[in-house]
């Protein structure tokens, strides 16, 4: 791995503790700045009969608001998320002709920005929303950048399902139908939601905060004030609830 000197792979621990919290696609934007090769990115929400927002990404306001007021609509991108064609990962130059830059698009949004070529991983919700993480780079082959950025895209794109899967749940939540669920607990973060199915403890779920940002057993028990040994004998317990085996089964339990 050369392009990004594992800098994607370190953060991708406070992505996942980032799950279901105010501050996730912030992070997603911090996985992203910094790879020194990609030039930019946006990441866009697309709801269905409605205008994007963007969720995070080198910001141009001036050129942000014209692509979300009338550019997206010709943007070819846009052509492959309303067509819902199974792709998660798609280059401009396979989606566009030998003659693009006389197309409208280019005349009237692209050539603006700079961009020479672009990749959009796209993460299809469901029928009325769709995520789209939009990326460039100067100096690197963007299809070069694809292939060493691959594994961590997948990571990326299973986080955001899990986020929103989150956050609908919470969204959902009726109290008339769930008379057990108090006040207190619809203020939960929706990553201690999931954890509570697990029936785990608040110790075990705070360890498992600690685990998810990449904390060892050593520190861990530094900052519970506790041993190493009991922290270790938390984690036995926890992935004994959730049936797993190892930390990197942890870190799939909050991505799948």
């Amino acid at each position: 791995m050369t392009i990004m000197d594992n800098s994607l792979f370190q953060s991708v621990p406070e992505l996942i503790g980032a799950i279901g919290e105010p501050c996730f696609y912030s992070q997603v934007g911090v996985c992203f700045s910094k790879i020194s090769t990609v030039s930019n990115f946006k990441v866009f929400s697309y709801p269905k009969a409605d205008k994007p927002a963007l969720l995070a990404g080198f910001k141009d306001p001036e050129l942000d608001q014209l692509y979300c007021d009338f550019a997206y609509q010709l943007d070819p991108f846009y052509d492959v998320i309303n067509q819902h064609q199974n792709k998660a990962l798609v280059t401009l130059d396979s989606i566009t002709r030998h003659d693009f830059e006389s197309s409208a698009y280019y005349d009237r949004f692209y050539h603006k920005i700079g961009w020479k070529n672009e990749a959009n991983l796209i993460v299809s919700l469901n029928d009325e929303r769709t995520i789209c993480l939009a990326y460039t780079a100067d100096k690197t082959p963007i299809h070069q950048l694809n292939s060493e950025l691959r594994p961590y895209l997948e990571s990326i794109k299973s986080a955001i399902q899990k986020h929103e899967a989150l956050l609908s749940t919470i969204l959902t939540i009726d109290d008339d139908h769930h008379p057990s669920i108090t006040h207190q607990s619809t203020n939960l973060t929706a990553q201690e939601r999931f954890m509570d199915q697990f029936g785990l403890t608040k110790r075990e779920k705070e360890v498992v905060r600690y685990i998810l940002q990449g904390l060892a057993s050593a520190s861990i028990a530094e900052k519970c004030f506790v041993s190493e040994g009991t922290i270790k004998n938390h984690r036995k317990n926890i992935y004994r609830k959730l049936c797993i085996h190892s930390q990197r089964d942890l870190f799939r339990k909050f991505l799948n």
